[in-house]
């Protein structure tokens, strides 16, 4: 059985961290020969006006395409969200930064997963740009609009190199609807630049999920 125990940060050197817990832990440490600990840093930054903002408006877009009542909605959402991550119970008033990041994620790929229409493209809800660009590749979202997306290779493949046996692994790519795939190859830089977008490594995962070779052949 796990204990969590919830300390205080005293001081720390950049080696040696010193904490106070919150309540007296003598007889655990004795009864369980406790040697190591696990620590989680607890995000001590509350969450932002803007991402409150934009949570709501994501959460608004799926009430109007299920039918739902918004707040109900909002509960449910959240439920499914901690349900997963394991997180305990929070509020949109005083939760912290990185929570309503990871919450905005968790919406976002909800919107992908069930086809949920946005008023407005993911891409400017976002708070994890990272994460988001590895989403759209992941369901095949365009980054910028969100329509049904091809792979745009940011690392030229070339000419004459076989797109069927090069090892996709490691290359930069981002996912790009048909217009925005041919607006990339005349003007990829200002194209990604107008929007804050960038090509991401893919990993083995999304080759496998997109059906790009991930081993050489010969």
């Amino acid at each position: 059985m796990e204990n969590l125990i919830q300390a205080k940060v005293l001081e720390y050197d950049g080696k040696v961290m010193t904490v106070a817990p919150a309540h007296p832990i003598d007889r655990i440490l004795l009864q369980r020969q406790v040697g190591t600990i696990e620590l989680r840093l607890i995000d001590g930054r509350t969450i932002t006006a803007e991402q409150r903002k934009k949570i709501f408006a994501i959460i608004r877009d799926i009430a109007i395409w299920s039918g739902h009542d918004p707040e109900y909605l909002r509960e449910l959402l959240t439920w499914n969200f901690r349900s997963i991550d394991g997180r305990e119970a929070f509020s949109l008033s005083d939760t912290d930064v990185t929570t309503a990041k990871l919450f905005i994620n968790y919406l976002i790929e909800f919107c992908f997963n069930f086809g949920v229409p946005t008023k407005d493209t993911l891409l400017h809800q976002t708070d994890d740009i990272d994460k988001y660009l590895y989403l759209c590749l992941e369901h095949r979202k365009c980054a910028i609009c969100n329509a049904y997306a091809e792979v745009h290779h940011v690392d030229r493949i070339g000419i004459g190199r076989d797109r069927e046996k090069i090892v996709h692994v490691g290359l930069l790519a981002i996912a790009l609807c048909r217009n925005h795939h041919e607006e990339a190859h005349i003007r990829e830089t200002d194209l990604f630049s107008e929007n804050f977008v960038y090509g991401i490594k893919l990993d083995h995962y999304l080759c496998n999920k997109l059906n790009l070779n991930t081993k050489e052949r010969k």
